[in-house]
């Protein structure tokens, strides 16, 4: 799989994401795009995370490896970790280092 970076992902902001489940489908909307700094090593991408918020009705998501479905990336494999609630709303992080 090709090396995702985070400028991949900045066109995505506020686009909505459809993770797929066997039994459902959820829709995560991608609410922030931020770098974690500069590359461990020389040649190395940039570390950075995603934030993806979903309708807390849909229901929670446990940690885990979930593919997600967005018209411009298309469909891929990312582990979502569950980091907190808002407004009703879950939030789930990807990061890559």
């Amino acid at each position: 799989m090709e090396s995702l970076t985070r400028e991949n992902f900045e066109p995505c902001l506020k686009q909505n994401f459809t993770i797929l489940l066997p039994e459902a489908e959820i829709t995560a909307e991608l609410v922030e795009v931020k770098s974690l700094g500069p590359p461990f090593r020389e040649g190395a991408r940039e570390p950075f995370s995603l934030l993806f918020e979903a309708d807390a009705a849909q229901g929670l998501l446990h940690q885990g490896t979930y593919a997600l479905a967005n018209e411009l990336l298309g469909r891929r494999g990312f582990f979502l970790v569950p980091v907190g609630e808002r407004d009703k709303r879950y939030q789930y992080e990807v990061i890559f280092n």
